[in-house]
């Protein structure tokens, strides 16, 4: 046996699934998700493109183990952690897990989070809601609009990274032309120029949290 027969056969002896998704998970955020195939992968992997269906149904079932993954990284807070804390910290250290991964929010997307780690997320957001006295309809709101919030600023910032962040080119131009018909825009024009995703995000959540606060009194 050659030297390359050699590591070929010991690659495929440890190959296993969690190796998959997260060679998988690596080759995504350096190319991006809509490049990963099968072929590629097992390149990465030093296999045959068919040895990997040992170990994966199908691409699909790739893209649901590397949203697990993700998801599986956000730390949960203790079921004591007082709910407003607990909130701010599911939804800031989503933002950065999904921010760190821009791939994920556009692939949750199209093929949701049902895996175990994501369903236990889902699981904990919704009992620190429920232990704090929300009731059964409102927990299923909040939980709504705060996948929806955590969830459209990643897909913005993955989508159009930097639009926001940098500053917009010849703004004195733009806000001297805009002054006379959209003045509100003219004025606030260089605020809006400098915007960043997550302080705008956690803006946001706060005012979400100081909403659902309201709502249990």
């Amino acid at each position: 046996m050659t030297y390359d027969e050699d590591m070929a056969t010991r690659t495929r002896g440890t190959l296993t699934r969690d190796r998959i998704i997260e060679v998988a998970i690596a080759f995504a955020d350096e190319h991006g998700v809509e490049a990963l195939s099968m072929r590629k992968l097992g390149a990465e992997l030093g296999v045959e493109a068919m040895s990997l269906y040992n170990h994966v149904d199908n691409k699909d079932d790739i893209y649901d183990g590397m949203i697990d993954f993700v998801v599986g990284a956000i730390p949960l807070p203790d079921e004591d952690t007082v709910w407003q804390n607990a909130i701010r910290a599911l939804g800031t250290d989503a933002m950065e897990q999904f921010s760190a991964h821009p791939w994920v929010a556009p692939l949750m997307m199209t093929r949701g989070m049902f895996g175990p780690a994501a369903l236990r997320f889902m699981d904990r957001v919704l009992a620190v809601l429920s232990n704090a006295g929300f009731t059964d309809e409102d927990t299923h709101h909040a939980w709504q609009m705060l996948a929806s919030h955590t969830m459209g600023y990643t897909f913005q910032q993955a989508t159009n990274p930097g639009a926001i962040d940098d500053k917009f080119d010849g703004l004195d131009v733009l806000v001297a032309q805009l002054a006379e018909e959209f003045p509100h825009v003219a004025r606030l024009a260089p605020l809006l120029a400098q915007c960043e995703f997550r302080h705008e995000f956690e803006f946001g959540l706060d005012i979400i949290i100081d909403g659902l606060e309201a709502r249990l009194n």
